[in-house]
């Protein structure tokens, strides 16, 4: 994955498992959009061009193919800009200069709806942004925290005489109790409350279900701790 020095430190150390490592090659974005001076909405406009969808779509497939291989048909319904890490910004081309965003497709897997997310940075001279997969489902952490909570689910699982990523793939996220109401900010970052999630993934041919417990610390981070 060939992100710049800020995205660096938000995409996930290859999602935890190398099956989920994946970009997908450059696509094209489809007409451009009427010109606008505001960033916002030319970012808007943009993230709804057919172009954008599909490699979007051709993304969160990829996910989907290797989270739910049991599934014969992976669909993408809908999509929501989750969080913007960087404000796009754009120049005379048509697609962003500047900027890193956190995409959510919905998917149908096997008649059920579930989520893949897919992190975005754009790139200079007018090419199509950078994309990457971060874990499925609807976890409300951020890109490193998701790597700090994976850290610990591996060693867990290595513990348990599972050591072999390319055997490690993350099914999906899910937020379960709220222990503390939930402040999040305009950049999707929670600032306030605590929560718990289940991460599931299929470890070493068993599926495995990780308790994560998350803080919001205070001081912009947020403390974990995972049972398996």
């Amino acid at each position: 994955m060939r992100f710049g020095p800020i995205a660096a430190a938000l995409v996930l150390a290859a999602a935890a498992s190398p099956a989920l490592a994946q970009n997908v090659p450059d696509q094209p974005a489809g007409a451009a959009p009427a010109p606008s001076a505001n960033p916002v909405e030319r970012f808007q406009a943009y993230v709804q061009l057919d172009g954008y969808k599909s490699m979007l779509s051709q993304m969160a497939t990829v996910g989907e193919t290797v989270s739910a291989p049991e599934c014969k048909e992976h669909k993408a319904v809908s999509h929501t800009i989750m969080a913007v890490f960087v404000p796009p910004a754009f120049a005379d081309g048509l697609h962003p200069i500047q900027g890193v965003w956190l995409d959510r497709a919905v998917m149908q897997r096997c008649g059920i709806e579930v989520f893949q997310n897919v992190l975005f940075q754009a790139q200079a001279a007018d090419k199509p942004p950078a994309a990457a997969l971060l874990l499925p489902g609807a976890t409300a952490t951020i890109p490193p925290k998701q790597a700090e909570v994976m850290k610990d689910v591996l060693d867990g699982l290595a513990k348990k005489n599972c050591s072999d990523q390319s055997q490690i793939i993350p099914v999906n996220t899910k937020r379960d109790k709220e222990i503390k109401p939930l402040k999040i900010d305009e950049k999707g970052k929670v600032v306030e409350g605590a929560w718990k999630e289940t991460w599931t993934l299929k470890a070493c041919g068993k599926t495995v279900n990780a308790t994560v417990d998350l803080t919001a610390d205070g001081k912009g981070g947020l403390a974990h701790k995972v049972k398996l």
